[in-house]
């Protein structure tokens, strides 16, 4: 049985335009112009998708050639295709094709396709004109300082951001040819500076990957991350061009998908879901800590539950005399344990923050304030709850908003949830088994054979210049940073 792919265009254009439109399924936005070739006296067709089309180009490039067409007497012209192709049409990208599937896909990007009577050959010229938005600004890396610009869901669009940071000759704009996948994707790199090692495994599991659209860089991050039950994002995704271009000059490949403005960056490292673009947009003379502030914070964020429920359930003796009495007598008027109160309003503050994040902007202000104050204020006052209890849940909560990347933020309630679990049952004990097993957990981790604690574990001290510490600027420029890969990738 013959495959779709060979079926082979025809020299009539009627059979032509049947077939695709067949296969379009006869779709509205499908439109179709008919006009004459002077002094050749054949019709030719265009067709084209109306909305992912500009018809000022066709007209321009087009129509209006073809109009002015004139030959000598004594010109004799072989082929009318590639007199079209040569000197009528005046689109910068313009092709030839004889598969119907080929022309079909070509129409879905956005071409024109132009059918001649009698000739079993279509010209395809580049008319796109895809919609999208102004350039927006970042949001899910706002900074108080330094670029204001975000990309958006158009992958030229992005693509010409990137540009127009590294006018470097050596930057690669590779397209991913994989059958499989119908959206645009691009990988970005600089040659010379990218492991070759990397970009070879990068390559081959974007090859891999069996989805026939993708709508987000996270389809991508699913399909190439082995250990895919970690709580810890593998991959950095941002919607900042300076992010971007920072870590492709570093030797870092970007990932760029058409329809997304999220950019996914590989490898990554934990230490890097810390840094922020302020970190380097601010004047620093001499060592800045704001990255172990962070970090700190953020493991804060991750232990303060399940340290209470550990100090209060297991260990009330290592709590000071005079806040283990005003604990007890909140205590005693309570009706529910300390570990269903942790539990219920921890869930709590997540509703809330999920709620806050799909309601009109207009309102998301006046929810959140009642809820967090008003609902928490009348919970003690029903005497529901422990004072003690939402502090340190709103303290978790609120140290948790440290982290720069959204991703990691994520990661902060299935880690906390862990450790509540861990203190419920075996207290103190509990929490300092479950931060050996974490820690254990994160230097198995690799993101394409990097390993993910680099550069602190394995320690490299050239590469301590930007890592938690950040030094002036002058010695993170001038610093050789390399991807340390501890040993060659598996050879599947």
């Amino acid at each position: 049985m013959e495959t779709s792919e060979k079926v082979s265009l025809t020299e009539s254009i009627s059979n032509n335009i049947e077939m695709i439109k067949v296969q379009l399924g006869h779709s509205s936005d499908l439109l179709e112009r008919e006009l004459v070739l002077p002094h050749f006296n054949k019709k030719v067709h265009l067709i084209y998708l109306d909305g992912i089309n500009d018809t000022s180009k066709m007209e321009e490039y087009i129509l209006s050639p073809i109009a002015r067409i004139s030959l000598k007497e004594d010109q004799s012209i072989p082929s009318i295709i590639d007199y079209l192709r040569l000197q009528v049409i005046q689109s910068i990208n313009i092709n030839t094709e004889t598969s119907r599937d080929k022309v079909v896909n070509m129409l879905l990007d956005g071409n024109t396709a132009i059918f001649v009577e009698q000739e079993a050959v279509c010209l395809l010229a580049d008319t796109v004109k895809w919609p999208e938005r102004s350039a927006p600004e970042p949001k899910a890396q706002r900074t108080q300082t330094g670029p204001n610009i975000a990309f958006n869901e158009s992958i030229t669009y992005n693509l010409s951001l990137i540009r127009k940071t590294i006018k470097n000759p050596s930057l690669r704009v590779e397209k991913v040819t994989n059958p499989n996948i119908q959206t645009s994707i691009s990988m970005v790199f600089i040659e010379g500076i990218a492991d070759k090692e990397i970009l070879d495994e990068v390559r081959k599991k974007l090859d891999e990957i069996n989805i026939p659209v993708v709508l987000d860089v996270n389809y991508l991050t699913e399909s190439f991350m082995d250990n895919t039950n970690s709580s810890f994002p593998l991959a950095l995704s941002t919607d900042r061009p300076d992010v971007v271009c920072g870590e492709v000059l570093g030797g870092k490949i970007a990932i760029v998908v058409d329809g997304t403005q999220f950019v996914m960056v590989v490898p990554s490292v934990f230490i890097q879901f810390f840094q922020s673009p302020d970190d380097y947009y601010t004047l620093n003379r001499s060592t800045q800590t704001r990255r172990l502030g962070r970090l700190f914070f953020f493991l804060l964020a991750v232990l303060l539950p399940g340290l209470y429920i550990a100090f209060t359930l297991y260990h009330p003796g290592l709590i000071p005399s005079s806040l283990l009495i005003g604990l007890i007598s909140q205590r005693e008027i309570v009706p529910f344990p300390t570990i269903v109160e942790v539990f219920i309003f921890f869930w709590l503050i997540i509703i809330i923050t999920e709620g806050s994040l799909r309601l009109p902007a207009g309102v998301v202000l006046t929810v959140t304030i009642f809820a967090s104050i008003t609902l928490g204020q009348q919970a003690v006052e029903a005497q529901l709850v422990q004072p003690a209890t939402l502090v340190v849940l709103a303290a978790s909560y609120v140290c948790s908003s440290v982290v720069p990347v959204y991703s990691l933020a994520l990661a902060y309630k299935r880690l906390t949830f862990r450790f509540i679990f861990l203190a419920t049952i075996l207290g103190l004990y509990g929490v300092l088994v479950g931060l050996i097993v974490l820690l254990l957990h994160m230097c198995s981790l690799r993101s394409f054979g990097v390993p993910y604690l680099s550069p602190i574990a394995p320690f490299h001290p050239q590469d301590q210049k930007d890592a938690i510490f950040r030094l002036p600027i002058e010695h993170i420029v001038n610093n050789d940073k390399s991807l340390s890969k501890e040993e060659t990738m598996r050879k599947k």
